[in-house]
């Protein structure tokens, strides 16, 4: 099955031809926006097209539809194989070298005659060792370089980064800018500041009014490997833990234009300056400029920015180009999910040692509850994996007594020594859901449970019917409540399973059961245009950090994060709910 990094990559080589053979900005501006929409989708474009949803795709129209029809069709658009015949397939071989566009990758295919895709990277490499690639009009020794660097530190896109793996790297660096006195401001850009699950680079943004002295500082951060390059107001570092940084720099005064401008995504830029247009205001990072007065209007900050718009604040997870901007014309941007109202996390693994279907915690109880308590969290959930299954039911039993006993045991003793705002315990399990949709534990091994996750742990490549019916069965059970990282998906390892989703959820919210955002950083599941039909299905969702020791309830941020973008509201999640009304939800 094709994916929707495979459909963004062909429409990106459709996009670079219309650019560098016809210089079509809009067309090619057209198919830029339809890959954005497709890499930024976390349901499969698959299943839209099965559906026959695709023009429910950002940027796909009719005509681009029909083109992903006959994709989805015959793995292969004769439209898109007579466009890519118009350029060396060299070209397509330097795209994913950070620096180089569409037309310097084409100016470089043609010249040097580049027709293999697969030993374009080797010939490039030989041209710079002779110093030939300096030598072709429009590049010289100093492109010549960067594209030297870019090759050396082997920055070819081919996978996103983590955004759980981006946010610290960003962090530190912008911990030790905002020291500098000269910064009057400093925050992540683009995707990683939107919380998307994976990000292509990092970006940060600084607000100075003495940029030079300012980027003097900033370069002698101590992780900072080598300068890659270095403008007025953008300089590029690599760091040494390899990964390359792109910093920004504007005036105080033009803070919130270039806060805005970069943090994207490219889809609401584009519906933000067609509804400013309406209006005879032309927006950039710079200002909001009036087109009929001339004069410029320097937003301070995004609040400033949005307002001048008539427009309230959008806030960064929203801004997808989808339908914020609707809602926001109208004052009807909701109030999203904040982590300060999570009041408890379900899904906790202990030190109890058993023979486990899988991975047993790290941390003891009284860890966890001390970490609780520092959260100011009323209630915590111990969630273990069952038993393994080939243990007869007599053992399964043993196991189940032994640890509610151990972990009573010690809750006990933590009241004893502690006293004081001390939070409730519930005792659950998670359980696998075998691909028939069975439980992994027998029926009378259930009752004592507080509650059950239920979650898939193989049998992936199941049909969508089956998956489908798996799922529900497996939620039928009365003592399942929650669905456990719903689509079983590892970012950049493995997608998700195969599900007829509106379906779930129909079932979910006639049965009152309740879906996942498991927070661990590989999974940010469910995605966040599958927790957006949830809650608009009228689904409740619980944030999980599906902890295995106790430093993992730091997780709780990439879930909330994840449930923000689909549009989650405090009201729409369980472990927002005080303890009494959690109570009624658990019976």
């Amino acid at each position: 099955m094709i994916t929707n990094a495979d459909i963004a990559k062909l429409l990106r080589r459709v996009e670079a031809v219309y650019e560098v053979r016809d210089k079509d900005f809009f067309r090619s501006h057209a198919y830029e926006n339809a890959a954005n929409a497709v890499e930024n989708l976390t349901i499969s474009a698959h299943d839209l097209w099965e559906q026959g949803k695709l023009t429910e795709i950002p940027g796909v129209g009719e005509s681009l539809a029909a083109h992903l029809d006959e994709l989805m069709k015959t793995g292969r658009v004769k439209h898109f194989d007579a466009e890519f015949k118009r350029v060396p397939a060299g070209m397509f071989g330097l795209l994913g070298i950070r620096g180089i566009g569409p037309k310097i990758a084409y100016k470089i295919a043609k010249k040097f005659k580049l027709h293999d895709e697969k030993t374009t990277l080797k010939k490039v490499k030989q041209l710079i060792a002779a110093g030939k690639l300096a030598a072709l009009p429009g590049l010289g020794q100093k492109m010549q370089a960067k594209i030297k660097t870019a090759i050396e530190s082997s920055f070819v896109k081919d996978e996103r980064l983590l955004f759980s793996e981006a946010i610290p790297v960003s962090s530190d660096f912008i911990g030790y800018i905002r020291k500098i006195p000269s910064v009057a401001n400093a925050e992540p850009l683009g995707s990683l500041r939107r919380h998307v699950a994976t990000v292509g680079d990092i970006d940060i943004g600084i607000a100075t009014a003495k940029p030079t002295e300012t980027m003097e500082v900033v370069l002698k951060y101590p992780q900072i490997h080598k300068l890659i390059s270095s403008g007025e107001s953008l300089v590029r570092v690599q760091l040494k833990t390899g990964h390359e940084v792109d910093i920004k720099l504007c005036s105080p005064s033009e803070w919130g234009s270039l806060l805005q401008h970069y943090t994207g995504s490219k889809l609401h830029n584009i519906a933000l300056r067609s509804y400013a247009l309406e209006r005879h205001l032309s927006l950039s990072e710079h200002g909001i400029k009036n087109l009929r007065t001339k004069k410029i209007f320097r937003a301070k900050d995004e609040k400033a920015f949005y307002a001048h718009l008539g427009l309230p604040d959008i806030p960064p997870e929203l801004r997808e180009g989808e339908e914020e901007l609707d809602y926001a014309k109208k004052n009807k941007i909701p109030a999203l999910v904040e982590l300060e109202d999570i009041k408890g996390d379900f899904h906790l693994h202990s030190d109890f040692d058993f023979e486990s279907s899988h991975d047993i915690g790290r941390s003891k109880l009284a860890e966890y509850l001390d970490q609780a308590r520092s959260l100011h969290y009323d209630y915590l959930g111990v969630s273990d994996h069952n038993p393994k299954r080939d243990l007869s039911v007599s053992d399964k039993k043993k196991i189940i007594e032994a640890r509610k006993k151990y972990l009573f045991t010690q809750y006990q003793e933590y009241e004893n020594r502690v006293k004081t705002n001390i939070p409730k315990l519930f005792i659950g399990l998670e359980i696998d859901i075998r691909s028939d949709g069975e439980l992994a534990l027998e029926d009378e091994l259930l009752p004592d449970l507080d509650y059950a996750i239920v979650s898939v742990h193989n049998a992936f490549d199941l049909p969508k019917e089956e998956n489908t019916n798996r799922l529900i069965t497996a939620l039928s059970h009365p003592k399942a409540l929650i669905l456990g990282h719903p689509t079983a998906r590892k970012l950049n390892d493995r997608p998700g399973i195969d599900v007829d989703w509106e379906k779930v959820i129909n079932f979910c919210r006639a049965n009152s059961k309740v879906l996942e955002v498991n927070a661990a950083p590989d999974r940010l599941d469910l995605p966040d245009d599958l927790v957006k039909m949830a809650v608009r299905g009228g689904v409740k969702v619980v944030i999980d950090t599906d902890s295995h020791q106790v430093a993992n309830m730091d997780f709780m941020k990439y879930g909330v994060w994840t449930a923000r973008r689909g549009w989650c509201r405090k009201s729409d999640v369980i472990n927002t709910l005080d303890l009494p009304d959690l109570k009624k939800v658990l019976k």
